[in-house]
């Protein structure tokens, strides 16, 4: 019991909380906001982090279920809207796309020289023997939004075809990975490079 003013008030009860939420937001999921949210609500804190259409998809389906579903794009969101979920969703931040690339990897040399705004990065990522990495546009909208993004710069770039070169097909099975697991293969140098 807590005491104000005279008056006697309740403690506010401990709260417990289980996010499902896109996998780019781990780190902030998992380190920051959760822990942080637990503490001060003296609670329990859950996260899940995976592809949000494939999260989004879990949860409609009822396989899953969550207190809170964080996305980076409103299409996950739509999917909980169809299926009586939610009434509405609130944008609280947005995203940018970039390529990542392993400092250490054979290509970090010419990675570091492709900075700009020439469109060299675009031939790097066609070059013969290297490896991207992105994630299954399927159950990702990040999967999603480099193909965009690679489509939107070989016209801005003037560089016809170079999108297809480079991934390979939309469902590429030698780029796709799950979320979760594409950093740590960058990291680990099995892939040179990955959209994130």
């Amino acid at each position: 019991m807590t005491a104000a003013g005279g008056l006697s008030l309740p403690a506010q009860a401990a709260m417990d909380i289980r996010v499902t939420y896109a996998g780019s937001m781990g780190k902030v999921m998992d380190q920051a906001l959760g822990p942080a949210f637990a503490q001060q609500h003296d609670g329990k804190y859950e996260g899940q982090g995976q592809g949000a259409y494939g999260m989004a998809r879990l949860l409609a389906s009822k396989k899953i279920t969550a207190d809170v579903f964080v996305s980076v794009s409103p299409g996950p969101m739509q999917i909980l809207k169809t299926a009586g979920l939610i009434d509405n969703a609130v944008p609280v931040a947005s995203t940018s796309m970039v390529i990542a690339y392993n400092p250490k990897g054979p290509f970090a040399p010419q990675f570091a020289a492709a900075k700009g705004n020439d469109g060299r990065w675009l031939q790097l990522l066609a070059a013969p023997g290297l490896k991207f990495g992105r994630t299954d546009p399927v159950n990702d909208p990040k999967g999603q939004n480099i193909i965009f993004t690679l489509l939107l710069a070989q016209k801005y770039y003037r560089q016809p075809g170079i999108a297809d070169n480079i991934l390979g097909g939309y469902q590429n099975p030698a780029q796709t990975h799950l979320e979760g697991g594409l950093l740590t293969r960058l990291e680990s140098g099995q892939v040179d490079a990955a959209a994130g």
